[in-house]
């Protein structure tokens, strides 16, 4: 897929919290509201964040991540990696006969953070992209200042380079003695960048997403009670916008001649939050999608379908059992403890996972994923019975297990041999975030871990995950593009299966 990068620009934070969210969703609709054609990302490992993105954009939303699509680099890549390109160009190609006219990518944390070294952050990302940096300053309580926070983000130059800046917002600011104060402390460092001063958006009118102990809660329950067109209107009040557009290059279609503004359509694809892929003749691959499973990163059906298979989703929620002739399920995370009483009592999906476990059709989960293919779960005091094809039980806790960036090896006997490299070549990268815990440490009688793990600085974390037979479960989020030799890996296991060649079992 050969699709040229349009012109965009990412929307920073000085830290988590500072606002960020809010302005790029409101910046997103202001965009849509001048007609323009607008794509969205989340820098980072976020799944929340991308389904805002994608309803504020009308279509789909990606991850994109220097650091997980780059398993093996001990150094971070001066060029862009072949993965996160491929990522790049699946959200930019044409949706509905529409190329976009740009695109605003969300970053995480504060600007320069991710893994040790600066691998994963925003600033990395936008180099590798060529993106220049709208920089959100959370300014509350500041006055003067705020003059020397900017005036660190500009200048830092990190091992490798920095970004490029296009402005600075001020968020969260008070009335316009407040405005006057920013307005002169910041104008030396705003001149000596050459970027411009964005605009204010104040705080007593800035509109509040509801949080959850992994970021905010979903969109599908706030967006009933979220105006995105009022967001929009608010955010073009607040700031330059047609300054940032002139900085670069793009005019709305009103300006173009016998160009109309969009009418405000929504593109069908946003809703699903899958990246388009190419449906292809292969191993069914039944991917489960619902309220309880909804943390899939946006492309990995298309790097599916890209390694041959076709997939197909299912809700463990609502359906009696996954689609028919599947050669293997996975199971994404998610918030399951939401929906643990719905999940135990759809006994006839439980019933039939259990069947297609005990036929030795390959199936995986990740994290919440992991959690459903467990015996039990406690949560609120509570313990639901779930699908126990691993006799696991963990418990949901009210502090966080274990967070951060991880990369991986398999551990030997769990994928077929000699249908792929080694398993030390078999690096995959992705990330951990989760309040559940198991409730022993050690695996049962007949169970193996998965993968050898370590985290983002290199140090050992030991084994992880469990697999019994084919039925595999782990706290790790792969990132598509960072495992696509495992998913090479796992999809070979399943036409193996398939065909009851059955690989070696713990």
């Amino acid at each position: 897929m050969s699709v040229a990068f349009p012109p965009g620009l990412l929307v920073a934070g000085n830290a988590s919290g500072a606002g960020k969210t809010v302005a790029a969703l409101g910046l997103i609709r202001a965009l849509r509201g001048l007609g323009l054609e607008v794509r969205a990302a989340k820098s980072g490992p976020d799944f929340i964040d991308t389904a805002f993105l994608a309803a504020a954009s009308g279509a789909p939303a990606a991850n994109l991540d220097g650091w997980m699509c780059s398993p093996g680099r001990t150094r971070q890549p001066r060029s862009l990696p072949r993965g996160l390109g491929r990522v790049a160009r699946r959200l930019l190609a044409p949706q509905a006969g529409r190329a976009p006219d740009l695109w605003v990518v969300e970053g995480s944390m504060g600007l320069y953070d991710g893994a040790p070294g600066g691998g994963g952050s925003a600033a990395q990302l936008a180099a590798l992209l060529n993106l220049p940096v709208l920089l959100v300053l959370d300014v509350r309580g500041m006055g003067q200042s705020a003059a020397a926070l900017a005036e660190g983000f500009l200048r830092h130059a990190p091992r490798g380079g920095g970004p490029r800046f296009l402005g600075v917002l001020c968020a969260r600011s008070g009335g316009d003695t407040h405005e006057t104060l920013l307005r002169r402390a910041l104008a030396p460092a705003l001149r000596e960048a050459g970027c411009r001063l964005a605009g204010f958006l104040p705080r007593a009118e800035a509109p509040r997403l509801a949080s959850r102990h992994l970021g905010l809660v979903e969109a599908r329950e706030t967006l009933a009670g979220l105006d995105l067109d009022a967001l929009g209107r608010w955010f073009a009040a607040h700031c330059d916008l047609a300054g940032l557009l002139r900085d670069l290059g793009v005019s709305p279609p009103a300006a173009r001649p016998g160009a109309a503004p969009d009418t405000g359509g929504e593109a069908a694809g946003a809703a699903s939050g899958i990246l388009p892929f190419r449906r292809r003749r292969g191993p069914r691959i039944g991917i489960a999608r619902d309220a309880a499973f909804s943390f899939c990163y946006a492309d990995l059906p298309a790097l599916l379908a890209d390694l041959g298979a076709e997939p197909v989703f299912f809700s463990p929620l609502a359906d009696a059992a996954p689609p028919r002739d599947c050669a293997g399920l996975y199971f994404p995370g998610g918030y399951p403890e939401l929906h643990a009483e719905a999940l135990a009592a759809n006994a006839s999906m439980l019933a039939a996972l259990r069947a297609l476990a005990a036929r030795g059709v390959p199936i995986y989960g990740e994290c919440g994923g992991y959690i459903y293919l467990m015996r039990e779960l406690e949560a609120d005091g509570r313990r639901h019975a779930l699908a126990g094809l691993l006799p696991l039980a963990c418990r949901l806790g009210d502090r966080a297990a274990a967070l951060g960036y991880r990369e991986a090896t398999p551990e030997p006997g769990w994928l077929p041999d000699g249908a792929v490299p080694a398993p030390a070549a078999l690096r995959v990268r992705g990330h951990e975030f989760h309040y559940a815990r198991r409730t022993s440490a050690a695996l049962p009688e007949g169970c193996a871990p998965l993968w050898r793990v370590r985290d983002g600085a290199g140090q050992a974390r030991g084994p992880e995950g469990c697999r019994r037979g084919l039925t595999a479960g782990s706290w790790l989020h792969l990132y598509p593009e960072g495992s696509r030799a495992f998913w090479k890996a796992w999809l070979a296991l399943a036409r193996m299966a398939a065909t009851k060649a059955r690989p070696c079992h713990p």
